[in-house]
Parts: C-alpha cells; structure tokens; sequence
C-alpha cells in the first residue's frame, strides 16, 4: 500500500456486520455528532480503547489523574504512530482541593553528548540519532503521585492487558504499519511491526510481548524503572552500539517539572496553558490580539472575521518562530508578548480589507513531515480536569524501538536546528521547541473548560479558533470543535511571506473564499483541516460535564451518568 503526502487511509468501523467505511467528509451531516454528557466523570481521547481505559479507572474509584495516566498510557500501546511511552509531553490541569491550575512539563531534553559536532554532516531527523530522553512515563508518575487515588499498578493495567492480550487490527493500523514500513527498516522495530516479515492484517489480534515485559516491570517497580534499572542500562547499550547518543546516564537523571502556567484574561474568562518549550505564549498572545475587536459584529466565518483570523495567525507564527525556545537555554520575553501594550502594537499592524504586505521578524519554521501527536482529556466529579498532550514527532517518530523493550522512541532532535540564528538551537541537554499547547479555562475561579488537539502548527491557530466559537459564538464544545476552520500555511511549510497562504476547510462557503483571494490571500480549499481537537467543557453551577471530540478523526469520549453499569458513549 502506498499513499502520497496528504493522502488520507479510509478508516473503518467495526459493526456486527463487519467492516464499514467511514462517510465522507466535508459536510455538516457527517460532521454532526451529539453533545456527550456526564455527571462523574468525562474522558476523550484520539482512540476508543483510550478512552475506554480511562473511564474503567474511573468506574475503579479513580480520579481525573489516574484516568489521564491510564488513557496515555494506553494510548501509547494502541496508536504507537501518535505517541509511545517512549515520547515526549505536556500537562495542564485543575486540581480541584487546591483551587488552583498547575502546569508540567515532561518534555526530555536532547542527550548530554549531543553537540554541534556529533550531528556534524549526518542526518538527524530519524533513526538512532533522531531521540531526545523518553519523557512520558515520568511525567504521569509525576501526576498520579502527588494527585491520583487509586494505586500506580492500577492505573498500568488498562495498557498493560491491550499490549498484552492485544487488539484487532483495523484498515486504519494496518495501512500506516505497511506505508511506514521503509521509515522503520531497523532490526527491533521490525521484529515488532513486522513478524514473520509481514505488516499486520485487518482483523488480527496485535500484540507486543516486549512491550508488555517493559509495562509489567514498570507496573510492578514503578516508572522510575525504566530510568534507572537494568531497562535504562539496555536502552544506553542500545543506543551506543547502534551510533546512537543516548545514554543510561540521560534516562537516570531526568525529572519532569512542575512549571508556572501561563494564562491571560479574555472576555472574562481566564485561560492557561504551558509556558515554553511550548508554543502555548501564540495561542494566548493570538487571543490578546483579538480582544480588541467584535468578533460577534464580524460574523463567524464571513469574510471579515476570516480575515482577521488569518492575520493573527501570521503574527503569531512570527512572533512563535522567532522567540520560543527552552527558556533554561534563551531568554522568551512572556511577559512582553503577553501585555496589553503589545497587543495593541500588532493589533496596528492589522487592516481588515487586506492582507499584510509582510511580516515581521519571521524567525526560522518547522518543516514537518508526517508530523503527529495526540491529545486527551480527563473530567471527573470533583472538578479535577486534565489536558495532556503527547507526541513521537514524526509517524512512529524515530522508527527505532529501543533494544527489546517494544517502546518507540521519539525523533524530537529534528526540532534543534544547527541553524545559527534559531532561538531553538542544537546542543546538549536542551528542550526542543514544541507546539503542544494543552489548555484548562476557568470563569470566576471555577474550572469550566480542558481542551487540546495534536497538529503542528495548527495546534495553537485551531485552539484559538475553537476558544473563540465558545466564548464569543456561544457554541457547546462539540459544535465548537466540530465547525470549519481554517489555518495558516501547508502541511510541510509555514508561508509567511506574500502572498500569505490559507488552507480553509471547503464547508465555507466559496463566495467567502473568493473575497478572501481578492484581500491578497491564497487559498486552498481542503476538505477539512486534519486536525483532532477534544476537550470536555464543565457547568460549574451543576457539575454537569460534556465532552467533545473531533469528527474530523478518530475522536473518541465517553461519560459516566450514575450506576458502575450505566455508561453513556458515543463512538467514533
């Protein structure tokens, strides 16, 4: 099977009768999909045994916390081309006996022996060089220690049995597997994906018997056993032997870190996501900017809002591109970026009518390719929220599974430039620049809104996007996350330069798009953006929680009602 860049795979559903393709996309109809509501608790994910996962650990007694744990970590067994244990990560979340957001930062750093001169010449960006220290396990043992409920070898169960008693292999898994089988042409992954020297079939069992070595170690001994014991050492061997650059000694001295989040006040709602290495400081300067205008006297999509929309898009490409970085390496101005005075400076800079001849300070852009990531997020009933966003940078980013522990590892390395004037510069023990921007919103000091989407660049246009149809259009979270959008750039190259390219999903009108090419834009019509936001909105006067998950992809959420038998979900 081989499919070009940007080709989509037919994703099935499995009914009594058997495989059933999923309906086009691109209308209203097939996006429509009803408001998910619970009471005790809300979970959305990228994948229905995800999502299933966590709402099992909540049906368990657990909490907001150890359901996130569980739905990642089962994530990662399932959607290995997204996100492995082996990736890298962000958390924002509520914790609801503190009152207060917090943020963590599980993103690892690049290894101690990568150096100007180790990538000198040489390829970077995939296979054994291409890995930043695995980060995700630490980063939920970070979350559940101080805040989950139930016991860490609980919350590993859910993964641990899928890697382990496997499962059915869909058109969607099978086709990836088989597309990407020359990114991942290495003795140990292929073992894996490949056994017996063929690409699963649609309709087996899957299983990963390494994989389920490595979660009952974990399960049994704790995370800090895949960093500091024999499993660490064998991944340090690996690597070394394999001309690799990470060590033992890289696993054994890293620790996520609890982070200050960022948040500005928009329209009386107060919003937070993570501070850099993620790119979270575009999302909320973006929101900054638009503060100043009437986005309701616009019109939602109409050519005026769309053209607004697209300008603050460029601005924050720009202003992401040219300052984030990991701030324990470069200085990122947040507070400049994020104040009123500069706000009303790029807000000068926009002039509805037209396109911006030019930008500013432009910075160096990611150069994607087959980039993914996937995002969740967890609501119970006591008004603990989680938004967590992971990511293998690439599809199964590095293609390497680590010596014999079943765990892809990340390429994230390809995000540390060697280029002299990016503030995300290759050198040892740096964080790379993330796009990851998981948010939680409250509104008078109660937690109202958790919401995140995988996606490049697009991650923080189409966030700002969907906050806005909720606040200022008044849309439920699935209406939110579900109407059209349209982002800044291509899906290998941010253009910032004129003429300024806009992808917009094909269910705006073309009397629109046709207004837009006379302002100066490109546009490219497409039939939706690829993205997957999810996210669960919560009534604070009731509890009430809804989820919403994007019909876009495989977006998946469930809520709990009542009894331990009664659970209401709608499937992907």
């Amino acid at each position: 099977m081989k499919l070009k860049d940007g080709e989509r795979i037919v994703r099935t559903t499995q009914t009594a009768g058997g495989n059933s393709a999923s309906p086009p996309h691109s209308t209203e109809a097939t996006l429509a999909r009803p408001l998910v509501t619970g009471r005790h608790g809300m979970v959305t994910s990228l994948h229905p045994l995800a999502s299933m996962a966590g709402m099992k650990i909540l049906l368990q007694g657990g909490n907001a916390f150890d359901a996130a744990a569980a739905t990642a970590m089962a994530v990662a067994v399932v959607d290995p081309k997204n996100s492995t244990i082996g990736g890298q990560g962000f958390a924002t979340i509520y914790v609801a006996k503190e009152k207060r957001v917090r943020a963590l930062n599980f993103f690892g750093p690049s290894p101690k022996l990568a150096t100007l001169e180790a990538v000198r010449g040489k390829d970077y960006s995939h296979g054994y060089l291409s890995p930043v220290v695995p980060s995700c396990l630490a980063g939920y043992a970070a979350m559940h220690e101080p805040y989950g409920r139930l016991p860490w070898h609980d919350v590993v169960q859910p993964a641990l049995e899928l890697a382990e008693q496997g499962f059915a292999v869909t058109e969607d898994f099978a086709g990836v597997v088989a597309l990407m089988r020359p990114e991942m042409d290495f003795p140990t992954t292929q073992a894996v994906f490949f056994p017996g020297g063929r690409a699963p079939r649609v309709g087996e069992l899957f299983r990963q018997p390494d994989l389920t070595r490595t979660l009952r170690t974990v399960a049994e001994e704790g995370a800090a056993a895949f960093y500091q014991s024999d499993i660490a050492r064998r991944i340090g061997v690996f690597f070394e032997k394999n001309g690799g650059l990470l060590r033992y000694e890289d696993l054994a001295v890293y620790q996520p870190q609890w982070v200050e989040p960022l948040s500005v006040n928009y329209r009386g709602y107060q919003i937070y996501t993570t501070p850099p290495n993620s790119s979270g400081v575009a999302l909320l300067l973006q929101l900054n900017i638009l503060q100043g205008y009437d986005l309701k006297a616009l019109g939602h999509n109409t050519p005026d809002y769309l053209n607004l929309i697209a300008e603050v898009q460029r601005l924050g490409i720009s202003d992401r591109n040219r300052y984030v970085a990991d701030p324990e390496v470069i200085a990122v101005p947040v507070s400049h970026l994020l104040s009123e005075e500069y706000a009303v400076g790029r807000r000068q800079l926009i002039g509805l009518g037209r396109a911006m001849p030019a930008m500013p300070a432009v910075g160096v852009a990611e150069k994607p390719a087959r980039s993914n990531t996937t995002h969740l997020t967890v609501a119970d009933g006591e008004g603990n929220m989680v938004s967590l966003t992971q990511t293998l940078g690439a599809w199964f980013g590095s293609g390497i599974v680590a010596a014999d522990t079943g765990v892809v590892f990340s390429n994230q390395m390809r995000h540390l430039h060697t280029i002299a004037d990016s503030p995300s510069q290759l050198g040892p023990g740096r964080r790379p620049r993330s796009n990851q921007s998981p948010v939680i919103v409250l509104k008078d000091g109660e937690p109202v809104l958790a919401l995140g989407t995988p996606g490049t660049e697009g991650i923080w246009q189409r966030l700002v996007q969907v906050l806005v149809n909720i606040i200022d259009f008044n849309m439920d979270v699935q209406r939110a996350v579900a109407a059209p959008r349209m982002l800044h750039g291509s899906p290998t190259r941010v253009a910032l330069n004129p003429p300024p390219h806009v992808k917009m999903e094909d269910r705006i009108p073309a009397t629109t798009a046709t207004e837009l090419r006379a302002r100066g834009y490109r546009i490219d019509l497409i039939p939706d953006d690829e993205g997957s936001v999810n996210g669960v909105q919560r009534d604070p006067a009731t509890g009430l929680l809804y989820g919403g998950a994007d019909p876009r992809r495989w977006g998946h959420e469930e809520g709990w009602w009542g009894a331990a038998n009664s659970v209401y979900a709608i499937g992907w």
